[in-house]
């Protein structure tokens, strides 16, 4: 059997164990609070940044949107004017023709130097 004196000093050393592992306990749950606020800062940064990019790539959206509007016109266009256009080439090739002919005769009477 144990004296009184023999268990007060295993009750003491209990204590002291009891009161360590309180002290560990206290910073663990410290250390854990500081990793928990970190996160959460850096969850309402990510937040933050995430609504940055939505409102950006919402007003790329409108202005893609506004391009292709522009682009569906513009195809449109060409559509309706391609037989157009192909009147005109034929048009401006008569026209080089005819200006060779015009180029051709001069060269002729220059050659011919008579005035006629």
């Amino acid at each position: 059997m144990l004296t009184h004196e023999e268990r007060i000093s295993r009750l003491e050393a209990d204590m002291e164990e009891q009161k360590r592992l309180r002290a560990s306990q206290d910073l663990d749950l410290s250390n854990l609070g500081e990793v928990v606020r970190v996160q959460l800062k850096l969850i309402k940064a990510i937040a933050k940044t995430q609504s940055e990019h939505t409102q950006v790539l919402a007003k790329h959206t409108a202005i893609l949107d506004k391009h292709t509007a522009i682009l569906d016109r513009h195809t449109a266009m060409l559509k309706d004017n391609a037989g157009n256009l192909a009147r005109l080439t034929l048009d401006v090739r008569g026209v080089e023709k005819g200006n060779q002919q015009i180029i051709g005769m001069l060269h002729t009477l220059i050659d011919r130097g008579d005035g006629r």
